[in-house]
């Protein structure tokens, strides 16, 4: 079972969003994909543009942290995870 985290509009959203993705990568042995509503991907492309860490296209995947975004808009609004 993962944990749930608000990642609002506030203060911090990238240190937010950076936090998510490394407590995942502890919890997840292999991971193998990031999990993202694509509105709050559109804003972490936003958000992350011109940064080293931001998402970067490789052929035809997108790729953040090194594993492949997955945007799933059957998810919550602000959903990120780890699997």
């Amino acid at each position: 079972m993962g944990k749930s985290y608000e990642v609002g509009s506030g203060d911090f959203f990238r240190e937010k969003i950076i936090a998510a993705i490394f407590y995942g990568f502890r919890t997840i042995k292999e991971p193998v994909s990031i999990t993202v509503h694509p509105d709050l991907m559109m804003r972490i492309r936003a958000d992350f543009k011109d940064k080293v860490i931001a998402p970067k296209s490789v052929g035809d995947t997108e790729m953040f942290f090194g594993v492949p975004v997955i945007e799933d808009a059957t998810k919550e609004k602000d959903h990120i995870s780890v699997q």
